[in-house]
């Protein structure tokens, strides 16, 4: 089986997986809360991945725009993974059976960035990724991190992760958790060019 043919089953499974990962969160919660990076890079995921499936379905180019959201959305459920893994997990006493099982999570934490990597890595049709698209696949990451603070400040919102609450923490605090996470996005798109790059020569 080819590349493309594998391309479309991975990409039609995290479409397939998003969705239902978003009816048992609907059905756990009654809603589908915007103000988590998790749900909006799992929304990234599901659109991306669903327009990369209709162009490949019409024999279509995949439009360099495209791979760029394809790039950006598989940036934000690395992260994810990795928060999960590495900084929610222990703050929550170490609990993965439920941050990566539970309801929706399984799939919003665990199955569809896992698929999401793979996908991306290793089948889809992206090109080489350069390092100004190194540093424009960060832009949701920043964009993301920079409203939720400001929303914050202002008592619109609270956190909802810990390391949002700026309000409960010193400025110091907050400037290093800022350092910490957008590095981590760094880290994560810079591996996943050298990957892709790699597996698209």
């Amino acid at each position: 089986m080819d590349k493309k043919k594998i391309s479309m089953i991975l990409n039609f499974l995290i479409v397939v997986f998003e969705i239902i990962g978003f009816i048992v969160v609907f059905k756990t919660n009654s809603k589908v809360s915007v103000e988590y990076y998790t749900e909006d890079s799992n929304i990234l995921a599901l659109v991306s991945s669903s327009l990369f499936l209709l162009f490949m379905l019409m024999k279509k180019d995949i439009p360099k725009v495209l791979k760029m959201f394809k790039y950006i959305s598989t940036i934000g459920l690395s992260v994810t993974f990795i928060v999960v893994i590495f900084v929610l997990a222990p703050m929550y006493n170490f609990d993965y059976g439920y941050l990566l099982l539970k309801d929706g999570l399984l799939y919003q934490h665990l199955i569809c960035p896992v698929l999401g990597i793979i996908s991306f890595v290793l089948v889809d049709d992206i090109g080489k990724i350069s390092v100004r698209d190194n540093i424009m696949g960060l832009s949701f990451t920043i964009l993301y991190g920079f409203v939720l603070v400001i929303l914050n400040i202002t008592g619109i919102v609270v956190g909802p992760y810990p390391f949002l609450k700026v309000k409960e923490q010193s400025i110091i605090m907050s400037c290093l958790w800022f350092i910490v996470i957008d590095g981590l996005a760094f880290f994560i798109a810079f591996i996943l060019k050298l990957l892709t790059n790699k597996f698209n020569k």
